[in-house]
């Protein structure tokens, strides 16, 4: 088994893997400088860089109309609120497929409550992966927009990122060496795998701080927070200064082209004195770490990667430290972890070296993880196109074209089918609605049954143990009675006088009696009540039966077209069974709407491609011929390079309403009428317009 190295500590295949670093840590080695012919070899690759991730006009009118629905949508929800776009797509600063940020400003709201909120709201309207994370330094709701493909991000009272916003905006408007630098670079970090915060590396911001810090010290852009005139805001009881010189012009003489400011960038930061300068473009100068205050504490990046303990912790804080140009006590690279440190110095030696050895762009940028960036759209939508045949190409749209018929009629389906459960459940809702009072009704009268018979059950077992204890029935009993009070109250004859045991036995009997008597008198009353109460009940039993004919009779009115409901058992649990189908068939109606806007994509895309190449070879066979009287002259830009999909954009749009896939939207009765009538507005020029048709 090898030997760690004694320098780095790295182990034989860690020093494979930072081979870079590794080499200048342990060595004096310098980085060669390209000559001048090799850097003008970058100049155009960069440049389709920056062309390839242009922004396209029918992109920003998606995220505008996005953006006015949201801004709508939320404003009916939260009054007093005001939804922002922020970011990099805001500065100009995005790669293409950036996330849309947006920042909602709430006064003194309940985070939590307004994210739950805003994310049943984003579920209802049929936006897909809806995400809510309130634990979040800043608390945000993630989604997707499924019409505009758009990631979306929304956060709550993150209004400092609205000045960083306007910092970098008003840097990429100074100069345009400003954004195509920060794209080619961010294009590198993506491909690279160093421009995920969430694993380790730094973020796409602190990418943008660098490029800036890196122009300021070219001499490219000046520093728009000096000034003597400062601007102080309190945000959450804090006050920040966010100072931006509007004004400034970027007057200077530095005329460098994009690919020796690249060039440089990597040299620049490979190079650096990381542990004794904090990157800060507030000051548009680096800052001792003395100043700041900010020691580069252990342990340090390789002591924790080379640690053998099964938790080494973090590592210590302001390794890689860039401070945020508003709030300068929060240092970008705090998110930043061990193995993310050592692969960004490691990466940007790697791009130094390659660019001073004659390497190429594409080079520099291999992808790291191809497999990470399968969902990013190529630069070019049809690389998958160009070594196949027209007639592959054109079965693969047939195909396409069979399977959007095929989901089209799915998705009839499912529509019927919703539209028959919303129909159904709303007869039910029908029925329970007009049947409520005799249902109230009928429940009242159950609950008198109930109450009475358990008052019948209660008489009538009093009833009976009496009539068990009682050995003669009431007429016999008082009959006795007289019989022994006329013996006991008569005139006693002197010569019969009876015994006194005979007298007491009378006596006795006759208190027996008496008590009888009284038993029986209750039972007697008990037995009257019972019989009340047992005809009370045959009266509400029969009102009971009245109540259900009449509920029958309104049921089978209500649902005389609704034949399938008429053996259903209609309460709230069927209709709530009912609401739960519709929601699954909501959900699947949303699946299948997105595989047919997938299948529509791919299908203009194929159809785009055959109009292309047959367009291609026209213009070959009238090659040489000149442009004949009343042609249209042909943009250059048509024959060059590979086409994306901003380019297309037109061939797309352009693609016909054949095939039975094609949905047709419905319109109103009223612009049906109106285009009837024809254009009845003011019209410039002749009048012939109007003559009518011969």
């Amino acid at each position: 088994m090898s030997q760690p190295c004694e320098i780095t500590g790295l182990s034989e295949d860690n020093v494979e893997k930072f081979s870079f670093l590794h080499q200048h840590i342990t060595t004096n080695k310098e980085i060669p400088m390209p000559d001048n012919e090799s850097l003008k070899g970058f100049i155009k690759p960069l440049e389709n860089t920056v062309s390839s991730n242009k922004s396209h006009s029918s992109e920003e009118k998606r995220r505008e109309s996005l953006f006015k629905h949201l801004e709508k949508s939320i404003a009916s929800k939260f009054e007093g609120s005001k939804l922002s776009p922020f970011g990099s797509m805001e500065s100009g600063l995005s790669l293409k497929g950036g996330d849309f940020d947006l920042c909602l400003q709430i006064p003194n709201a309940d985070e939590k409550k307004i994210l739950k909120r805003i994310g049943g709201m984003l579920r209802g309207q049929g936006m897909e992966k809806v995400q809510t994370i309130s634990r979040a330094k800043v608390p945000i709701v993630k989604f997707v927009d499924p019409r505009s493909g758009l990631n979306v991000d929304i956060s709550i009272n993150n209004t400092l990122a609205l000045y960083n916003t306007k910092l970098l905006s008003t840097y990429a408007n100074l100069d345009t060496r400003v954004r195509d630098l920060t794209i080619c670079v961010k294009h590198w970090a993506l491909h690279r795998n160093l421009s995920d915060s969430a694993n380790g590396t730094l973020s796409s911001y602190a990418w943008s701080i660098l490029v800036i810090n890196h122009l300021q010290e070219q001499g490219v852009i000046p520093n728009l927070q000096s000034g003597e005139d400062r601007v102080v805001v309190e945000l959450e009881e804090k006050e920040y200064d966010v100072t931006i010189d509007e004004k400034a012009s970027s007057e200077n003489s530095n005329s460098k082209s994009i690919a020796e400011l690249a060039q440089s960038f990597f040299l620049n930061y490979a190079t650096r004195n990381w542990y004794g300068e904090v990157i800060s473009i507030r000051k548009g100068s680096p800052i001792s770490r003395d100043d700041k205050g900010w020691m580069n504490e252990e342990p340090s990046a390789l002591e924790i990667f080379n640690s053998e303990k099964e938790n080494p912790g973090r590592m210590g804080e302001h390794h890689l430290a860039i401070e945020d140009p508003f709030e300068i006590n929060h240092d970008l690279c705090r998110v930043v972890r061990a193995e993310g440190e050592l692969r960004i110095r490691n990466e940007l030696l790697r791009a130094a070296e390659l660019f001073g050895n004659g390497s190429t762009w594409k080079a520099i940028c291999e992808t790291v993880d191809s497999d990470r960036l399968s969902n990013i759209e190529p630069s070019d939508i049809f690389h998958d196109l160009r070594d196949k045949s027209d007639d592959l190409v054109r079965n693969m749209l047939e195909k396409t074209k069979a399977e959007m018929d095929s989901i089209d009629k799915l998705i009839d389906a499912l529509e019927t089918e919703r539209q028959s459960t919303l129909r159904m459940a709303k007869a039910m809702r029908g029925v329970i609605e007009e049947t409520s009072d005799l249902r109230k009704e009928h429940k009242a009268v159950i609950v008198g049954l109930k109450s009475r018979n358990k008052e019948i059950d209660e008489i009538r077992m009093k009833r009976d143990k009496i009539n068990s204890d009682i050995i003669l029935p009431i007429h016999m009993i008082e009959d006795e009675l007289s019989k022994v009070y006329s013996r006991l109250t008569e005139e006693l004859d002197i010569h019969r006088v009876p015994s006194l045991a005979k007298e007491k036995e009378q006596f006795s009997w006759f208190i027996e009696l008496q008590a009888m008597h009284g038993k029986a008198r209750e039972a007697s009353e008990l037995h009257h009540r019972f019989i009340e109460l047992v005809k009370e009940q045959k009266e509400e039993i029969k009102k009971l039966k009245i109540y259900e004919t009449k509920h029958d009779d309104t049921t089978e009115k209500l649902l005389e077209n609704e034949p399938m409901l008429k053996d259903k058992n209609i309460n709230s649990k069927e209709v709530n069974s009912f609401d739960r189908r519709v929601h699954n068939i909501q959900k699947a109606l949303r699946k299948r709407r997105g595989e047919m806007h997938k299948l529509r994509r791919e299908a203009g895309r194929l159809d785009a491609w055959l109009r292309k190449k047959s367009g291609d070879q026209s213009r070959g066979r009238n090659r040489g011929r000149g442009n004949r009287k009343g042609s249209k002259s042909r943009d250059k830009k048509e024959d060059s390079g590979p086409m994306t999909l901003g380019d297309i954009s037109g061939l797309l749009s352009g693609m016909g309403n054949e095939g039975s896939s094609k949905r047709t939207r419905k319109v109103s009765s009223k612009k049906a009428g109106m285009r009837k009538m024809g254009n009845l507005g003011a019209h410039r020029g002749s009048r012939s317009q109007f003559k009518k048709k011969e």
